[in-house]
């Protein structure tokens, strides 16, 4: 008897030993808040207007306005990190209904939706003509970095202004 619960005690250790080492070989790669949240590191002009250089951009459309583009403060967004490395996964959501999420993939898409213009969720291609230029870069470990123009979803409805381009600049630290 004395022998089974020696052998036991030695079993539930190296359970615990692995628990522990399997949650730290992880690092983190939970659901968390991003480190931070920031205008696009590129350089890239996504937009007409000179003022919108240096700052997050979300929107659609022609118009600045909370119905189209905004230039939100980096404090207005939120950004929730899954993962890490080649399996990050990063949901955005900014002012006036943007949710955004974004996937380590090959192809360039990020997937959006906007609930106070009832905009669903839709797929959005930023893979532009230029292999070089990577509208959403994942070269930063663990950072996505996001300078995009694309066309919109073909289920959305036009905005008033008629413009049915999506904008998107902004760069997340999920380290």
């Amino acid at each position: 008897m004395h022998h089974s619960h020696r052998g036991f005690r030695v079993a539930l250790l190296a359970a615990v030993a692995l628990t522990a080492v399997g949650t730290a070989a992880c690092g983190g790669s939970g659901d968390r808040a991003a480190k931070a949240v920031s205008a696009t590191t590129t350089g890239n002009v996504i937009t007409a207007e000179s003022t919108d250089l240096g700052s997050i951009i979300v929107g659609w459309g022609v118009d600045h306005s909370p119905g189209e583009i905004t230039t939100p403060k980096p404090e207005d967004v939120t950004a929730r990190c899954t993962g890490n490395g080649d399996d990050l996964v990063v949901d955005i959501s900014a002012p006036h209904g943007w949710q955004l999420t974004a996937r380590k993939t090959a192809d360039q898409k990020l997937t959006i939706a906007n609930s106070d213009l009832k905009l669903d969720k839709q797929d959005v291609d930023t893979t532009t003509a230029l292999a070089a230029i990577k509208a959403v870069d994942w070269s930063e470990k663990d950072q996505v970095d996001i300078a995009a123009t694309a066309q919109a979803p073909k289920a959305w409805k036009a905005p008033a202004s008629g413009g049915t381009t999506v904008y998107v600049a902004m760069h997340v630290d999920c380290r």
